[in-house]
Order: structure tokens, then sequence, then C-alpha cells
């Protein structure tokens, strides 16, 4: 039933109708068929009825689900996100905080459910919700704190209103996806406390309790634990708040698979839940009740903590699920029915999705829905495999239970971690032995902490203690694991539909190991999804050795890099950095994680101006360089010192480079240094002017990168070089500037051939008036297809040595 409400859901989303109507008439079409199907049943003695209701409900039940999708979808005639499409100053919104604000040190972010836009001249009702930051600008001076805003709080903003950025890099974040999955539409940044009027508060009873008991949890944290970063973690583990949870944390347990234990979910509701359930009965029965009463009793109160602390942790995917499965598992107990665990997780599903279809396409629904899956499916199939005599003591047992169930967990989510993050962790299978009790022990710790702390201060800072001790445990798993472990995983950096169809064939036929001829029927199913899979990757211009360019959408800035043949790696220039960070942390440091490359060959810095050396510094703290090249001018800058202090701390080599100069990356391509030339000239004087110039040959294939030259410089090219500089891929001087892409350089660099690709490094808003509309027909009319990262995003040009094609890497 889940299945086919999903696939509705993803019918509605492919084809994008925004209609109901048609998904009514074919629901209408299905009861229709399951009509005819029962008459046609009581008339014939032999019949396929049984396969025509299935059909009918599966029909009705798709329908629904694109129905459902289709009605969520449909845009409110009062919508906010058109308000935030033509926003292009200040605007000033009222609205009601949605939900629980994370604070951390320097921000506090919070949903606004917006109802009132106010503008120039009129104000306007409007229906949305906009992902709000209220934060100092990191130019002010002396900014006093902002109102403290609570969930309830009716509150009047005035700030920038936005469109979320889109995905626009190769192993990027669709921030725009994620946050439209959650129903909101926009972001609101507001940088001054009196821009933020809270007004009053529309918090009924039960939200008020919440509200309490969220800020007596943070301050007993806050009181009785010790270190900050346990603090953060308890934070995450009893009210879903990873704010304080830092970048470096969270890295962690993602590289080794324990992510999970610091997402709320099916392990901490059965902690909080379950465990109560099972101490309820001997506690009520003290009390002479009979078995019904008791049952229900229990029952009853058990569903209530669960209902509060699903409510507590936001009400996040995993948790609603959770509690769902165990609120009818209870149901089941006390009714004296049962249920298969699948079908009591399809029901959750169902339930999900009818409430918010878009969950369907959210990575923590699918993570959570397939984990559960796994260990349902698989975790069996496992333990039969293990002899009895390796299970002969409770300890042991427990060990290899352990194991097992994170075996079949991690199984079960590896196609959806290799299809959205390209890599799944082994590392889990033996850090969740020490991982999972260490999580149980501090989270019931840290309830009894809660519980006790306001009135006993002993026993608050007693369990704090010992919450922080096994929250302690937990990081050290993590921190551990990364350093002997980071590499046990599988690796898909592109996802392969055919590989990933084997996978999951290979899945379903584990799970049916009892069941021989559905068990070769996948098995079969497996060997054909793997046998495309090779011959895909064995044929096509993609599958023989190639020179990757990557130009990265670094906003205002440069950032390319370079893949040879034989994995070597070459970054040229790395984008700008601003106080909210640098190209190199949101761009291209996700990149090579995704790709799995720890090791840069060179960075070489065309000059040292803030867009071209910004990321420089972050790249030299988190990964491998061997060695820096660049144009050997120096820059009076923080950030230059700082990039000169770092080459020193580390082993990384540097070298100046001038015209004459050839890098050595492989056999195949060969990189050469065509500016500046030996010596100061007239044309070097300025910064722009002395850029290193550099052309990669691969083949018959010629990839120009020239900086930030102007006008003069190309003037000295062109006379050096003449036709030599013709190239079938060339980045365009200087962000498509009117100072560069002269008549006689764009000549000459287009001289080589037809199907000459000219890609702009270049920031979105035309705020510098780049790139110049001449520039841009210029190199369009001698015949370049011109591509800009403002337009495109990343441009991805992949070239075998003779032809060139542009990667669609979205």
């Amino acid at each position: 039933m889940a299945g086919a409400f999903a696939i509705g859901i993803v019918g509605e989303f492919v084809f994008a109708t925004r209609a109901v109507i048609p998904w009514v008439g074919g629901a209408g079409a299905g009861i229709a068929l399951f009509v005819f199907v029962q008459w046609w049943d009581r008339t014939q003695i032999v019949t396929l009825a049984p396969l025509g209701r299935i059909v009918a409900i599966v029909l009705i039940l798709g329908c629904a689900g694109g129905a459902r999708h289709a009605r969520h979808q449909t845009p409110s005639p009062h919508a906010l996100k058109p308000a935030a499409e033509a926003s292009t100053e200040a605007t000033t919104l009222q609205g009601e905080v949605a939900d629980a604000p994370e604070r951390t040190d320097d921000a506090t972010r919070f949903v606004l459910k917006a109802d009132t836009l106010y503008g120039a001249q009129d104000t306007a009702a409007v229906d949305g919700r906009a992902h709000v930051t209220l934060r100092a600008s990191p130019w002010a001076e002396d900014v006093g704190p902002f109102p403290d805003v609570r969930q309830g709080d009716i509150v009047r903003l005035r700030g920038i209103l936005r469109l979320p950025p889109e995905l626009r890099n190769p192993g990027g974040f669709d921030y725009r996806a994620y946050l439209a999955r959650r129903g909101i539409c926009c972001t609101m940044y507001v940088g001054e406390p009196e821009r933020v009027n809270v007004q009053r508060n529309r918090r009924g009873t039960l939200e008020s309790l919440l509200v309490g008991a969220r800020e007596y949890i943070r301050l007993q944290i806050d009181r009785y634990v010790p270190s900050a970063e346990a603090q953060g973690v308890l934070r995450a583990l009893l009210l879903g708040d990873r704010s304080r949870v830092t970048d470096a944390q969270r890295e962690r347990f993602a590289k080794t698979g324990l992510m999970h234990l610091l997402a709320v979910s099916g392990l901490h509701v059965f902690l909080v839940g379950m465990v109560l359930y099972a101490l309820l009965r001997p506690f009520l029965i003290r009390f002479g009740m009979q078995w019904r009463t008791v049952e229900i009793a229990r029952a009853v109160l058990t569903i209530l903590v669960l209902g509060g602390y699903m409510f507590l942790t936001g009400g996040r995917p995993s948790v609603v699920r959770a509690v769902i499965m165990a609120t009818l598992f209870i149901g089941g107990i006390v009714f004296q029915r049962s249920a298969h665990p699948l079908n009591t997780l399809g029901v959750a599903a169902l339930i999900l999705l009818a409430v918010r279809p878009p969950a369907l396409f959210d990575v923590g629904f699918q993570l959570s829905m397939s984990a559960v899956a796994g260990i349902v499916t698989l975790n069996p199939r496992l333990l039969d495999a293990i002899p009895e005599r390796y299970r002969a003591s409770e300890a042991v047992d427990w060990l290899v239970s352990t194991g097992t169930v994170s075996a079949a967990a991690i199984l079960g989510t590896a196609p959806v971690l290799l299809f959205h993050f390209g890599w799944v962790s082994a590392a889990g299978l033996l850090l969740n032995i020490v991982g999972i009790p260490c999580t149980g022990l501090a989270l019931s710790a840290a309830i009894l902490m809660a519980i006790t702390g306001g009135m006993w201060s002993l026993a608050g800072a007693s369990f704090g203690s010992a919450a922080d001790v096994f929250v302690q445990g937990l990081l050290a798993a993590s921190r551990y694991g990364v350093e002997w472990l980071s590499w046990a995983g599988i690796r898909m950096a592109t996802p392969d539909a055919w590989g990933l169809g084997a996978l999951v064939a290979a899945l379903i036929a584990l799970a049916q190991w009892p069941r021989p001829h559905l068990r070769w029927r996948w098995v079969v199913a497996a060997f054909l999804f793997a046998t495309l899979s090779a011959w895909e990757g064995a044929i096509g211009r993609d599958s023989g050795p190639a020179l990757n360019a990557v130009f990265f959408d670094v906003g205002q800035g440069g950032a390319t890099l370079l893949t040879t043949p034989e994995e070597h790696h070459v970054l040229v220039d790395a984008g700008p950095r601003s106080p909210s960070g640098s190209a190199a942390e949101f761009v291209i440091l996700p990149y090579l994680e995704r790709w799995g490359i720890q090791e840069l060959d060179a960075i070489i810095v065309t000059h040292p101006d803030e867009d071209h050396l910004g990321g420089v510094p972050a790249l030299l703290r988190e990964i491998s360089v061997d060695r820096v090249l660049d144009n050997g001018r120096s820059a009076s800058s923080e950030l230059y010192e700082e990039f000169g202090r770092l080459i020193e701390q580390s082993e990384t080599s540097r070298k100046t480079v001038q015209r004459g100069d050839t890098l050595l990356t492989g056999s195949s391509v060969r990189i050469q240094i065509l500016a500046p030339p030996r010596g100061e000239s007239a044309q070097t004087k300025t910064k722009n002017n002395a850029s290193v110039v550099l052309r990669a040959s691969y083949g018959e294939v010629d990839l120009l990168l020239p900086g930030d030259i102007e006008a003069g410089a190309e003037k000295n090219l062109v006379r050096t070089y003449g036709k030599q500089l013709g190239s079938e891929i060339v980045k365009v001087p200087h962000h498509g500037s009117s100072t560069s892409s002269t008549p006689g350089f764009v000549q000459a660099v287009s001289d080589s051939s037809e199907g000459v690709h000219a890609v702009i490094s270049v920031g979105q808003g035309d705020r510098y008036g780049m790139p110049h509309e001449t520039v841009v027909s210029r190199w369009e009319r001698h015949g370049m297809t011109v591509h800009s990262t403002a337009e495109d995003g990343a441009v991805w040009m992949r070239t075998d040595g003779q032809e060139v094609w542009q990667v669609h890497w979205k």
C-alpha cells in the first residue's frame, strides 16, 4: 500500500501536473475496477479476481498519492515565494515562529510561518514559510544581543528575503530542494537586533509546555554536564537540536557510519519509550491491578510519553516513524493482535507520506525506512548464518546480535547512501558495538539528570557527569574510527543506476534466501544488472582515459580543477573568502570528498587577489598538497600572510613559475607556463597582467587558463605565441571584463578548430558589470560555445584527447 502511494507521488513529481482532478479520475477508475472484479468473482467459478483486486487497490492508492502530492504542491494565491523572487532590498515580514529556534554562539535560526508582508506603499497578506537567520553582520561593530525568540511568538522582522541557493557544484548541497521538501520557500537574513520586534505569542497550553520543557532540559544540560562538546551532543540526543554539534564532529560521524546516533531515531525512541513500557508492568502490578488494566494503563502512558518526546524533538520523520511503529506494536499487545514489522513500517510510511508527500524525496526519510527494512529482512538471515556455538554466552550473543543488526542496517541503507553521497562506510560495523551502548547509556543518564536535576543537585550532577563520560566514549569512537577505519567502505562518486539495481536485487535475494524460487530469480536479476553496469562502463566515450576540467561556481572568483587520466589533480586558483567562509569549504572540499580525492598534486595561484587565493588556506589545513606554484608577487593582506605562514608550517613546497616552465603531471598531460614572462615588463606591472597563464595539453586538445590578464598581457601573448594559443577549451580572462578578451586574443585562441568552448567564471547578479555583453558576443562570433558559471553553475568539461564534451553532472 505504501509502495503504491509512493509510486503515485513519484508520478506527480515526474509529470508535475499540479492538477488533482486527473488523479481523482484515476482513483475513480480504480474503484470502478474493484467493483467490477467483485461482481465478476461472484459470477465465475475460476477467475483472476485476486489479481484484479490487487491491480485496483494499487491504482487507487497510486492515484491517491499523486492527488495528495499535487494538492500539496499547488501554490497558494498569496504565496510568499514570488515576493522573495522580486525582492531586491530589505523587506519587512511578520509571522509566527513555527519551530524551536536553534541557537549557536553567533546566530539564532528558526522557521517563520509568514502571514503579512509590509511594502513601501501597502501591506499584503502572504502564505509561506521562511528560514530565518538572526546574526550580526561580520562588518558591524558593537552590535547588541538579539531579542529572545521562542516557538509560538509573533515577530516582525526586517531583513533580506531571498530564494535559497540551488545546487551549483558537483558534490554540493541543493539547499533550495532541501528546504522545499520541508515546505520552506525562502530564506531571510536579519543583521541588526533592532530589526527584530517580538509582538506577542500565540502559544497554546501544549506548546507552552513544550517550550518550557525544552528550556528546562537545556538549563539542566548546561548546569550539570561538564564539557561543551558533550552538551552539544546531549542537546542533539534529547531535543533533536544539533546546532551545538560542530562541523568537524558531524564529518567524523558521517565518515564512520555513526551519523544515525546523532539523529533522533528508533534507537532513541526505544530507549525512551520501550524501556519505560517494560518497567511499568511490574510497577503497576504492585497496585493489584488486573492484567487487562495493567496493559491498557502502561500502553496509554507509554504512548503519551512517546508522543511528548516526538513533539519535544521537533517531529522529525525518523522519530514519527519510530513512534508510529511503537504505537502499533503496543496496540497489538493490548488487543492481542500480531503484525509483521514490514506492515507496521508500511503503515508508518503511509501516514508520513499522506501528511507530507515530499518527504519521499528526503534523504532522512529514505535512510530511516531503508535502515528498518534492512534490519527486519536481513538481520534474521545474518543470524542464521552464524553457528550456535558462537552465541553460547549472553555477552557473546549480545555482541553478535549488535554486529548483525549494524550490518543489516548498513546493507539496507547502502543504496541510499551511494546514490546521495557516493560513499557508504563499513566502519560502523565495528564502531556501533561501542557507539550504541555509549549512546544508550548517555541518553539514559541524561534523562535521569533532567528528571532529578531540578529537585536534587547531587543526583543531577552525578547523572550529568556520567552522561558526559559516555558521550566522550562516543566521540572517541568516531575520532579513532576516522583515524583507523576511514578507508573502509564503498565509493560510487557518480550514481550508476545499473550498479545500484544490482545491489538492491542482491539484497532482496539475501532477504529471500529461505525461499529458493524467489532467491534465484533475484540472484539472476542482480547478475543481469551487474553485467549491464559493467558493459556501460566499458563502452562509450566516458569509458576510456580522459582529462577532466571542472570550472567551479565560486561566485565572483575562479577555481578550476584538472584531473588527468592517471588521477593526478591540479587546482588552479581556489576562489574567494568572506567572513562566513571560503569557496574551498563550501565548494571545493565537498567535491574532493565526494570523489575520494585526498591529495592535490599542485595548487597554482595565478595571482594573489582575494577572489583567487581566498580558499587556499582552508585547503592547506584540510588536505595534503604536494606543492604550490605562483607568480612570485606578494600582496599586503592578512590573507596573503596567512597563506605564506601555512606553507612554512606544512611540508608543502613552493615555487615561482614563469614563461617556459613545464609542470609534469603524469605521462599523458603536459602543462606549460605561458606567462608571466621572465623579468618585469611594462605589461606585467599591474597585478592582473602578472597572472600565471598556463596551457594543459592532452592528445590533440589544449586547455588555456589565462587568469585575470588584461589587454596588455593578451597582446604580449599574441605577439609571442600567435596561433599557438589556439585551444579547444579556454577560461575567459578576468571573468569576462571589458578590459580583457581583446579581438586579437580571441582570434588567436579560437583559431584551433570548430566547437571550441569558452568558460566564464563569474558571480550571479552582474555586480561588477561582468561578463560584459560585448565580450560575450565577441567570443560567440568566433564560433565559441560560451558557458557561464553564473547561469549554469559549475561547468565540467571532459576530453579523450581528440573530442571535447560537456559533462552534465546535475
